[in-house]
């Protein structure tokens, strides 16, 4: 059955998504995977006070983890088995048979997509510094 708000809801994505990467296409129908070396800085500090407010107590500081899984690396990295849209449902409708509940109604759209472009943004900055401690603790013989 034809839902008329579904290609609403997919462009709004799919402008979301550009406006993250800077990159628009014409016709994108699924947001793309946002490089987060291209998330505007505005964007990226909202993304990081929404998460503070509604994900921190679980996920620990900036989604390195605690009760509930950390978001910067693995699955959950960019790159990793869990995309973007993955991630945006996930945190919209939440996991059945886990702590993690939907933020349907708590948290619009674009809030969680902001929420997401943060996460990846933080995933480079953790990638940067797991590599400059692996080069700090080299010592050649």
């Amino acid at each position: 059955m034809f839902n008329p708000i579904e290609p609403l809801r997919r462009l709004a994505g799919a402008l979301l998504a550009c406006s993250l990467s800077g990159l628009c296409l014409a016709q994108a129908t699924e947001p793309a995977t946002t490089p987060a070396s291209t998330v505007d800085p505005a964007i990226e500090s909202q993304g990081e006070e929404l998460f503070g407010r509604n994900c921190q107590l679980c996920h620990n500081s900036r989604g390195k983890g605690g009760k509930a899984p950390q978001l910067l690396r693995g699955a959950w990295g960019p790159g990793g088995a869990n995309s973007d849209e993955f991630m945006f449902n996930t945190i919209k409708n939440g996991r059945p048979n886990t702590q993690m509940g939907g933020w349907l109604g708590a948290l619009s759209d674009t809030e969680i997509r902001v929420i997401i472009g943060f996460l990846r943004a933080e995933s480079v900055r953790a990638k940067a510094a797991d590599r400059k401690k692996v080069q700090d603790d080299y010592v050649p013989f």
